[in-house]
């Protein structure tokens, strides 16, 4: 057997498992295809705790007291914090509707916007981002497991570390990683549109558990604390505006990824009122209130034990360690139980889901949802997650390091949407190689230099902020403080003005047929397309599976000399006909569809 030969066994047997084949080839696979109406469930109180899954995590409780390294008072970090989540609902909601309107996932949305090669561009950086917010969210996972441990057992509390001084963390703290990665792989194999109930409950849980640290805390320490109500700005003038801009776009940053993917999840929301009203309250009132807890439990505790705890699980070890009793461990017990579902849920939901269905889009013939996620787990350990909480600043630069990257693309995704394609997509071209969303060698090279573009200045600011020494210049200390207001702005326009110099042709608005069950007939006739159960299975089957469809054929709109055998245009002025012939068995098979060119 030939080296050839054995690869090629190898790539077969590393294929996704499916029912038919013809459904996966390099550019689908059954998780990337519009989700049913029958699982677009999601309404208000599954959307709010989609994002405040996000909030009622250790991460945002500690993000209060980690901002008061930029010098700002605890009041002026709380307003800035406000405004912050302001600029996250825009953006998010925004970024909302090619997820809504055609009920399509992020990798979609990325073809439609880069092109069908040009996708894997955002695709892999969106990997890269969860991977690294994956590790992030997975070691405060491990901590909040140790809680639950640590109320077990004495000796687990004072265990040993065997590690070298020179690793950043401990053997109770890889333990509890550990036990973190093993219990979030598991919950991979539920469809993603489940995991609305998992959400749901950790919120409420994790809500109780931090209102009931913070009122032990009050009502100890007689009042919020002095620290709370006293601390002032340690900077003036110029340098307390910059620091309040910085602040605003760091709060967009550090969940910019989630912003990114938002069609991931607003695609399962059963109406558009329900995507508003719950992602609006969930972002705008717990992701307000959180820090505010840990602001005041962060004064509390320098009234009370002369420390500042910045982090929750460090309030509970204080107490374990100085007084074992029944009641401290019965609250750390339930409230290392509550941090681990929320910190779970926000792991699986914004990096192991959103990593899945990213991967998929970019390699559909080898993965799917829950080989990405399982994936991403793995690899996470790899960028160091221990390290990110050294220090306040080191917190703040990885988090404000999303923004940087992130934004640029959300910014391309608003302008193409709104402003170029007026919300007007064709689903079944995004499973076409040379379609509609070929562009020039299936790259929409304007979306590149606009992420480039917007992306570009705010990287000498991360390496500012890992080394002061490296810059002196205040102009880019300042455009990395600002950097999520500027470089979607650059990108946004420096988009729009390419598409305006350099037009590309839109034959195709929207599908005249919904082939994939996404729609209720009521919806499907309101777009004007006609609705799934009055099109024949032949042909349903035909654009779902692929069965019509080979990895190498064109779409051609317009008469062409050089036509696709796969596809043979009898088309008229204003209908695109096409008969498309598939070859299976030494029998040929063919009919014929019509597309609407609107």
């Amino acid at each position: 057997m030939s080296f050839s030969s054995i690869v090629s066994k190898f790539l077969r047997y590393l294929e996704i498992p499916a029912k038919n084949r013809t459904a996966v080839n390099f550019l689908r696979n059954p998780d990337l295809q519009p989700i049913k109406s029958e699982n677009q469930t999601w309404g208000f109180w599954s959307n709010l705790a989609y994002w405040g899954a996000v909030s009622f995590t250790a991460g945002t409780w500690m993000s209060g007291s980690a901002a008061l390294s930029v010098g700002l008072s605890y009041p002026e970090t709380i307003v800035s914090f406000l405004l912050g989540n302001v600029l996250t609902i825009i953006f998010t909601m925004a970024n909302s509707y090619p997820g809504y309107d055609w009920k399509i996932g992020f990798t979609l949305a990325q073809r439609f916007v880069f092109g069908i090669y040009g996708s894997a561009f955002g695709i892999i950086i969106r990997i890269l981002m969860s991977i690294v917010n994956y590790g992030a969210n997975a070691w405060l996972g491990g901590l909040s497991i140790n809680m639950i441990l640590d109320s077990w057992s004495h000796h687990y509390l004072h265990l040993p570390n065997t590690l070298s001084p020179s690793v950043a963390m401990t053997t109770k703290q890889l333990v509890g990683f550990i036990i973190f990665h093993v219990l979030t792989a598991l919950c991979y194999f539920m469809k993603p549109y489940h995991m609305n109930y998992l959400l749901i409950w950790s919120c409420v849980a994790t809500c109780f558990a931090m209102l009931g640290i913070v009122i032990y805390l009050t009502k100890n320490a007689h009042g919020v604390g002095e620290l709370f109500t006293s601390t002032k700005s340690t900077v003036t003038g110029s340098k307390r505006a910059w620091a309040w801009v910085y602040m605003i776009s760091y709060w967009f940053g550090s969940i910019s990824p989630g912003s990114t993917n938002q069609s991931d999840y607003s695609r399962f929301g059963s109406s558009n009122l329900a995507i508003w009203t719950g992602s609006v309250c969930a972002i705008l009132i717990p992701a307000t209130l959180v820090p505010i807890f840990g602001v005041i439990s962060a004064s509390t505790c320098d009234k009370l034990y002369g420390k500042q705890f910045w982090m929750p699980m460090d309030i509970f070890d204080y107490w374990l360690t100085n007084n074992y009793s029944a009641g401290a461990r019965a609250g750390a017990f339930f409230c290392g139980l509550c941090f681990t579902m929320s910190q779970m849920s926000s792991t699986i939901s914004n990096c192991g889901f959103a990593t899945g269905m990213d991967m998929a889009g970019l390699l559909p013939k080898y993965v799917d949802i829950k080989r990405g996620a399982l994936f991403c787990a793995c690899i996470s350990w790899a960028c160091l997650p221990w390290n990110f909480y050294n220090s306040s600043s080191t917190f703040l630069t990885v988090m404000s390091s999303f923004g940087v990257v992130m934004t640029p693309i959300i910014a391309v995704m608003i302008c193409d949407n709104f402003l170029i394609r007026k919300r007007q997509y064709s689903i079944t071209n995004a499973f076409i190689l040379k379609g509609e969303y070929y562009f020039t060698k299936g790259v929409n090279w304007r979306a590149i230099v606009a992420w480039v573009c917007g992306m570009a200045p705010g990287l000498p600011g991360i390496a500012w902020e890992v080394n002061n020494n490296y810059f002196h210049d205040s102009g880019i200390v300042k455009f990395f403080y600002g950097d999520s207001f500027f470089s979607f702005l650059i990108s946004f326009f420096v988009y729009w003005g390419l598409c305006v110099f350099f037009p590309f042709k839109i034959t195709v608005r929207h599908d005249d047929k919904d082939y994939y069950g996404a729609f209720t007939d009521e919806e499907a006739r309101k777009k004007g397309m006609i609705p799934y159960s009055e099109i024949s299975e032949e042909e349903i089957r035909a654009y779902t599976l692929g069965e019509c469809y080979t990895t190498g054929h064109e779409y051609k709109p317009e008469s062409s000399d050089n036509e696709s055998p796969e596809l043979i245009k009898t088309s008229s002025k204003n209908t695109n006909v096409f008969e498309i012939v598939h070859q299976k068995d030494d029998e040929k098979h063919s009919f014929s569809t019509t597309q609407q060119v609107v």
